[in-house]
């Protein structure tokens, strides 16, 4: 059984009132500010950190604050044609299991990756709490962040818009950075990550996309198609995101599927609320823990900062 605490309690009132009400952006900001008042020395203690991290990194200014993006191709991290070969073999696994009966959280993107395959991958996490991401991503949000997930997505081939295949914002928390890396390449119809910049993603598009409930005509009248910007690429081409500020959809794998590996660092404090045990379908991120780092051996020598 899990157990919350009386802050959990009143951030899980303040989401669910705000759902129902629609102003999660400002319940958002509530729950991370309760957090942040709740622990005040961690949060000034985990910025001081962060800036003696930064100011010796060639890292730190990797994405640019105002357009909250950062693409790359295979060339710019050393450990990315690993990266494609473990994945590659992750899939192939997956391809041998297809007649398990598994059912997947969302059809048309889901994780073939789980924790044991991840052991077995350890150049997924080594890469994740690399010097190079990790510091990009201190740099980017000003703070340690936590590494709250990762997993290979496939997207099958689908006629569907539904979920996350809409235009909308991340409401984990006020700013993040996700990592996504093509291990297929992703070209014209293959579903590829689709972002408009933070700098246009103005306060309307923001708030509204927080509830799933734009639809590409209403994204239209503010950003035309010209300049979204599509994720499309060769093998180990991919980008670094704050998908809070940046509206974005993906998975519309209408000839192609396409398969990615995805990285996730969440604030610190964020606004997720716990997840019952048990409650976890097949197909959603492998979480990292403590517990689970302890089944590797990170090069980075700061990587236990950015895992609870």
């Amino acid at each position: 059984m899990t157990t919350t605490s009386l802050g959990q309690r009143i951030d899980k009132r303040i989401i669910k009132k705000a759902d129902h009400d629609g102003w999660l952006y400002l319940a958002l900001r509530l729950v991370e500010a309760r957090r942040i008042l709740s622990a005040p020395v961690s949060y000034f203690n985990n910025r001081r950190k962060a800036r003696s991290i930064v100011d010796a990194s060639r890292w730190s200014d990797f994405i640019p604050k105002e357009d909250g993006f950062r693409p790359f191709l295979i060339d710019t991290f050393a450990e990315l044609p690993d990266v494609i070969s473990a994945c590659e073999d992750i899939y192939a696994q997956y391809e041998a299991d297809l007649n398990s009966g598994k059912k997947y959280n969302k059809p048309f993107f889901y994780n073939i990756m789980d924790e044991e395959s991840l052991k077995s991958h350890p150049i997924l996490l080594d890469f994740a709490l690399s010097e190079a991401i990790t510091e990009a991503a201190t740099g980017y949000l000003g703070h340690i962040p936590r590494l709250n997930s990762i997993g290979v997505f496939l997207s099958p081939v689908n006629d569907t818009i539904s979920g996350s295949q809409k235009f909308h914002s991340d409401g984990d928390c006020l700013k993040q950075v996700k990592l996504f890396v093509n291990i297929w390449e992703v070209a014209p119809g293959g579903g590829g990550f689709t972002f408009i910049p933070k700098s246009k993603t103005n306060e309307f598009l923001r708030k509204s996309g927080l509830n799933y409930n734009l639809s590409d005509e209403d994204v239209a009248k503010f950003i035309p198609d010209s300049e979204q910007i599509v994720a499309n690429g060769p093998p180990g081409s991919g980008l670094l995101c704050d998908t809070s500020g940046c509206l974005h959809m993906g998975s519309r794998a209408r000839k192609m599927p396409r398969l990615i590996l995805k990285i996730q660092f969440v604030s610190r404090p964020d606004a997720l609320l716990p997840r019952p045990i048990g409650r976890t379908a097949h197909g959603g991120h492998v979480m990292v823990t403590k517990k689970l780092l302890e089944n590797f051996d990170i090069k980075n020598p700061n990587a236990g900062l950015y895992v609870d």
